[in-house]
């Protein structure tokens, strides 16, 4: 092991989860919305001047927009940071959101499409996105009575992991992970008919080139293999942060169609252009909702 790796791994990622840590728990002593406030006004005040991150979501912005400018572009990144400082405090309180003491917090459209999922004896696909507070859209799955696991991939810190891991307990039944041996426990699942939820906006270097803002980018094909060798619904779930607080809207869609016509790639490959254009639907709706710091496009030319 490196000098680097061995630092990384005893000082820079302890360090790192104890800063996790007191910040979960310092901010699970305030409210719901005094959390999310806070989340949102730190991200607001630091995301902007970590640059790697701010020139990627720049650069992202540029590729879907093209038409806007650069200071709409920036207007787009600030209100992302604010979303997504709202989500990581929002997680000290998932436990506290699976209750629904407060109907106001999440309101529900389409939930008819989750009944029938749910009592339709067939395992399930949910579609969703790094878009809003993600998390919401597992929770108002299980609050209506259909158990949910989701595939994840683990963070870097071994110990940020652990945390992030007891904060979805209250919003999933099961986690896979997103390698060989999450796979094999992707096929017992399905087999079993239970119900997944996937994050299908994040590169995939080994999936399908399929058409996103009018590009070709490497999407995760296993999502449309499953749907079409079990037959079986897709759902997709959007969930919309109501302005800057932490109230929410979740519309569930009607099941997207499942191509019967042509060969095997084809059809995956229409199933897939569906995908990526429900999600660009969504993104174009509310560009300031979704996570812009991923490397959608893969690197520049």
């Amino acid at each position: 092991m490196t000098l680097r790796r061995l630092a990384k791994t005893y000082i820079a990622y302890p360090l790192e989860a104890i800063a996790v840590a007191f910040c979960h728990y310092g901010l699970k002593l305030t409210s719901l919305d005094r959390a999310s406030d806070i989340g949102g006004a730190v991200l607001r005040a630091m995301g902007p001047f970590y640059r790697p991150l701010e020139q990627l979501a720049l650069s992202n912005l540029e590729k879907a927009f093209p038409e806007k400018s650069l200071t709409e572009r920036q207007e787009i990144t600030y209100a992302m940071w604010d979303n997504l400082g709202r989500v990581v405090a929002e997680y000290s309180h998932l436990g506290e959101l699976s209750c629904q003491k407060d109907p106001s917090i999440i309101k529900i459209i389409g939930g008819e499409y989750v009944d029938a999922a749910r009592d339709d004896d067939l395992p399930g696909l949910f579609l969703a996105a790094h878009y809003a507070n993600w998390e919401i859209a597992a929770l108002a799955i299980i609050q209506r009575g259909l158990p949910l696991t989701q595939i994840y991939r683990a963070a870097n810190n071994s110990l940020v992991n652990h945390m992030i891991r007891r904060a979805q307990r209250y919003v999933t039944r099961a986690l896979i992970p997103k390698n060989r041996s999450g796979a094999k426990q992707l096929m017992r699942a399905m087999n079993q008919r239970e119900h997944m939820m996937m994050m299908m906006d994040q590169r995939m270097n080994n999936g399908l080139a399929v058409p996103f803002f009018g590009q070709p980018v490497m999407t995760a094909s296993a999502f449309g293999r499953l749907a079409l060798h079990y037959q079986c619904p897709v759902i997709p779930v959007q969930v919309i942060r109501i302005k800057r607080s932490s109230r929410f809207e979740v519309r569930f869609s009607k099941p997207l169609d499942l191509p019967q016509h042509g060969s095997d790639e084809e059809k995956l490959y229409a199933l897939m252009v569906n995908v990526n254009q429900c999600i660009e639907a969504w993104i174009r709706e509310r560009p300031d909702l979704w996570l812009w710091i991923h490397s959608r496009w893969g690197k520049e030319e």
